[in-house]
């Protein structure tokens, strides 16, 4: 997910430009808006090598960072993807929720949650795709859920969601590596909490910090 999701959000912005030029839109105000959206998703890449290059190094230095940004901007690299598959993302994301930690980390984990309910969505052809993607204050916490309608897991995987190597997906398209790296980024790295549990109609994903 750390690579596959923002290479198809590039692939998806290029072949923009040639729907632009098809129908007259593509001027240099366009051209600057999406090289710059190019421009972000490459930072971000080259931020994850190094993420994932210090991942178990204990000296790097925590920050404060507002979750609403970065769960916004992770959206970003999805939003094509979403838009391709008719999902709907419904967002209700509260202001004030500053989180001490590592802010590209937390977007790794978003995006990784959010990709396997793309994904849990497409493979189940479900109708009416929904997330719903919730940000809120709760005491001196900030909690965020990710919630599909795509049925919902079974007993048997949800007591080894979080297990290494283990995954769902057919052979050559998931490592099972996703929900353990979230999970040991959220809990060991940042001090927080990351649960999984069945809703009426699919699965959430509750981060807590």
């Amino acid at each position: 997910h750390q690579w596959r999701q923002p290479l198809q959000a590039i692939a998806g912005i290029i072949q923009n430009y040639e729907d632009a030029y098809e129908d007259g839109t593509l001027d240099m105000a366009y051209i600057e808006k999406h090289t710059d959206k190019i421009m972000d998703i490459l930072t971000n890449m080259s931020r994850t090598i190094d993420d994932f290059r210090f991942f178990f190094k204990p000296n790097k230095l925590r920050e404060n960072f507002n979750a609403k940004d970065i769960i916004l901007k992770t959206i970003t690299f999805l939003e094509s993807s979403f838009k391709f598959n008719n999902i709907d993302v419904l967002l209700n994301l509260a202001d004030d929720s500053i989180i001490n930690g590592f802010q590209n980390e937390y977007s790794q984990v978003v995006l990784i949650i959010l990709s396997n309910a793309k994904d849990e969505l497409v493979e189940r052809n479900i109708k009416d795709r929904k997330i719903d993607i919730v940000l809120k204050k709760v005491n001196d916490k900030c909690v965020f859920t990710i919630s599909d309608n795509a049925g919902g897991i079974t007993k048997e995987v949800m007591s080894k969601i979080f297990d290494p190597y283990f995954t769902t997906k057919e052979q050559g398209k998931g490592t099972g590596v996703g929900l353990y790296m979230a999970k040991m980024i959220i809990e060991k790295n940042m001090g927080g909490k990351l649960t999984a549990r069945n809703t009426d109609n699919g699965a959430e994903f509750s981060i807590e910090i």
